[in-house]
C-alpha cells in the first residue's frame, strides 16, 4: 500500500460511506507512546482530526499540526465525556511497558490494570454513548502482543493456541477484556510484534552499544524475531481502520520475514558498518533480569500471511531495508 492509497482508504469512510465533506475523528487512547505519537503525525499529515486521552495535559506540543488532548483515568474509570464526541474511530494502544521495571507482584498487577482498565474504560464510555444516542464509531483497532503464543519453532497463526507463561497470560487476559468493545463497531486487534524505530523500543539500547563495536549474541542466537518496522505498523492501523472492506478479527502485526537473534544482530551491525564479534550466554541475563529475561533470549516465529491476504504490501519487508532506513534516521 503506497502513500497515495493510504489517502483514498482516509478519506473513503469519512465521504463516501457517511456522505460528509468532514474529515474523519481519530480517538488515541495510549497516544504518547512510541506507536502512538508516529501514528497521532501519520493521520494528522493525511488531513484527519486526531484526540488524544491523556491522564494529565501534555508537557510539550507534537510537532506540527497538534492533536487535541481530553483527560480520562482509566484507573477510577472515568473519561471526559466530550472526549467521544463526533468521533468516527478508535484506536486502543494503552498499557505500561511490558521491559520497562522488573516484574515484581505488584509490576505484573500494574502490567494488567493499565491495559484491562483502559479498555474497560473505554468500553464504559461507548456504551453511554450509545445509550445517548451518539452516533456510532465506524471502527475500533486495539493491541494486544505476539507474547499471547509460545516460544519456539512452530508458527504461529492468528488461530495457534495460547502459550504459557506470564506474557501469554497477560495478553490473554487483555484480549479478554477488549473484545467488548466490538459491540460498538467491528474490531481489529493486532497481536503486535517487537516494532523497531529510531525513536526508542527495541533498538534504543541496541542502536548506540552496536555503533561502538560492542554489540553481541545473546543466548543461543537462534531465538526467533518477529519485528516490525514502525511505518508499517502505524499503516497498518490505518489500513484497519479506513479500509471498508477490512474484515474484524485478530491479526498478526509482524513484518513477513522474520529473523533469528543471531541474524538480526548481524544485520544491525552491518547497517552501522561495525563488526559483531561478541557473544553472551544467557545465564548472566536470566540472573540480572529473572522472567522478563524471556523477552530476549526466546521468541515468537510469527505469520504475517493473514494480514498480506487482505491486500496489505509492506513498504519494509526485509530487515536489512528497514534497518538501513531506521539508522539513517537515527543520527549514529
Amino acid at each position: 500500500m503506497q502513500q497515495n492509497s493510504s489517502n483514498t482508504i482516509l478519506s473513503s469512510p469519512s465521504i463516501s460511506s457517511k456522505e460528509s465533506s468532514h474529515p474523519p475523528v481519530v480517538l488515541i487512547a495510549g497516544g504518547s507512546g512510541l506507536i502512538g505519537t508516529a501514528l497521532s503525525q501519520y493521520l494528522l499529515g493525511l488531513g484527519a482530526q486526531v484526540r488524544i486521552l491523556s491522564r494529565s495535559a501534555p508537557t510539550k506540543a507534537v510537532s506540527g499540526s497538534n492533536p487535541t488532548y481530553f483527560s480520562w483515568d482509566p484507573r477510577s474509570a472515568v473519561m471526559d465525556p466530550a472526549a467521544l464526541q463526533g468521533v468516527t474511530h478508535v484506536v486502543n494502544l494503552a498499557g505500561s511497558g511490558i521491559a520497562d521495571k522488573a516484574w515484581t507482584p505488584a509490576r505484573r498487577k500494574d502490567l494488567l490494570l493499565s491495559r484491562t482498565q483502559s479498555v474497560d474504560c473505554l468500553a464504559a464510555a461507548l456504551q453511554r454513548a450509545s445509550e445517548q444516542g451518539a452516533t456510532p464509531v465506524q471502527r475500533i483497532v486495539t493491541a494486544s502482543a505476539i507474547g499471547y503464543y509460545a516460544n519456539g519453532e512452530a508458527v504461529a497463526t492468528e488461530q495457534s493456541p495460547k502459550g504459557s507463561g506470564f506474557l501469554a497470560e497477560l495478553t490473554s487476559e487483555w484480549e479478554k477484556h477488549s473484545a467488548p468493545l466490538g459491540t460498538w463497531a467491528p474490531l481489529t486487534t493486532l497481536r503486535i510484534g517487537l516494532v523497531l524505530s529510531a525513536r526508542g523500543g527495541l533498538l534504543r539500547p541496541l542502536l548506540p552499544v552496536t555503533q561502538l563495536g560492542l554489540g553481541a549474541c545473546i543466548g543461543s542466537g537462534r531465538q526467533w524475531m518477529s519485528w516490525i518496522h514502525e511505518k508499517d505498523m502505524v499503516r497498518l492501523i490505518v489500513h484497519a481502520l479506513f479500509d471498508t472492506e477490512w474484515p474484524s478479527g485478530v491479526y498478526n502485526a509482524v513484518a513477513p520475514l522474520p529473523r533469528r537473534h543471531l541474524g538480526f544482530m548481524r544485520s544491525l551491525a552491518k547497517a552501522l558498518h561495525r563488526p559483531l564479534w561478541m557473544a553472551l550466554p544467557g545465564w548472566p541475563l536470566r540472573w540480572i533480569m529473572g522472567p522478563r529475561s524471556t523477552l530476549i533470549l526466546e521468541g515468537v516465529l510469527a505469520s504475517s500471511q493473514k494480514v498480506q491476504d487482505q491486500g496489505f504490501v509492506y513498504d519494509f519487508p526485509d530487515l536489512d531495508v528497514a534497518l538501513n532506513d531506521l539508522v539513517g534516521k537515527s543520527g549514529l
